[in-house]
């Protein structure tokens, strides 16, 4: 038995579909973009990999295995493809096996193009900025139309949603990431999703409505700002009682 088998629960009808792809990472950049656009188009789920970790879980004392599932939407509509998996495989090995596993789903659709998202770590105020990287110079004159910066010097990007465009070339499929600048690795980044989004909806040819993101953006910002001024008035006695000590 296939560890990565592809279950199918229908078929949709499409015709040279573009595709997102996208894991959890850094602010959760990727998985925010990803699932705001798939309720955006209304995507239905088509199909899943299921596999399991090397990991039980238990509750009660009741022990079970704890599948990771990476879903397959579609919108017929707007042809797209949409993948989301709930976390990023354990090791690299892995990773590229589930790789080439979207990659040959997508080469099946007949999927032209993959874009996945990933995080730029990178202090910022007011907009945050977009980078790209590609597998064609098609795509490079396509992002800098978009006034996206193509990311000249050398670097890495960890986890599939790096991977995933580099396995997708070796089946001749164009790949693209957007990349977004982010404050913080562990706080979802709504704001640098919402950017993201924006020039994703010019690359896909398809509206979407970032308003939400920047709602719940405003909410975490302002709960960071509340928690920080928290912890300087917490700070304040301690450093008056020290100082009268010191005295």
């Amino acid at each position: 038995m296939d560890p990565m088998e592809i279950t199918y629960f229908y078929h949709p009808k499409l015709n040279k579909p573009r595709m997102v792809a996208a894991w959890p990472g850094m602010g959760f950049l990727a998985k925010i973009g990803a699932d705001y656009l798939r309720r955006q188009v209304n995507a239905k789920k088509f199909a899943e990999i299921k596999y399991y970790h090397n990991l039980l879980v238990y509750k009660n004392g009741l022990a079970k295995l704890a599948p990771i599932k990476h879903s397959f939407y579609a919108s017929e509509e707007h042809n797209l493809v949409i993948c989301v998996g709930d976390a990023q495989p354990a090791s690299p090995e892995e990773s590229i096996r589930l790789a080439e596993k979207v990659a040959e789903l997508a080469k099946e659709l007949g999927v032209e193009v993959i874009y996945t998202m990933a995080a730029y770590p990178n202090e910022y105020d007011g907009a945050p900025s977009i980078y790209g990287v590609f597998t064609d110079e098609e795509s490079r004159e396509e992002l800098e139309r978009l006034n996206v910066k193509v990311l000249t010097e050398e670097g890495a990007i960890n986890g599939l949603n790096g991977t995933m465009i580099g396995v997708a070339r070796s089946l001749g499929i164009k790949g693209v990431c957007l990349l977004g600048d982010i404050n913080y690795a562990n706080v979802p980044q709504h704001l640098a999703s919402k950017a993201v989004l924006g020039v994703l909806s010019n690359l896909l040819e398809v509206e979407i409505d970032t308003k939400q993101l920047e709602v719940r953006a405003k909410k975490i910002d302002a709960s960071i700002k509340k928690r920080l001024e928290l912890f300087q008035e917490e700070a304040q006695p301690l450093e008056e009682k020290r100082l009268g000590y010191i005295s």
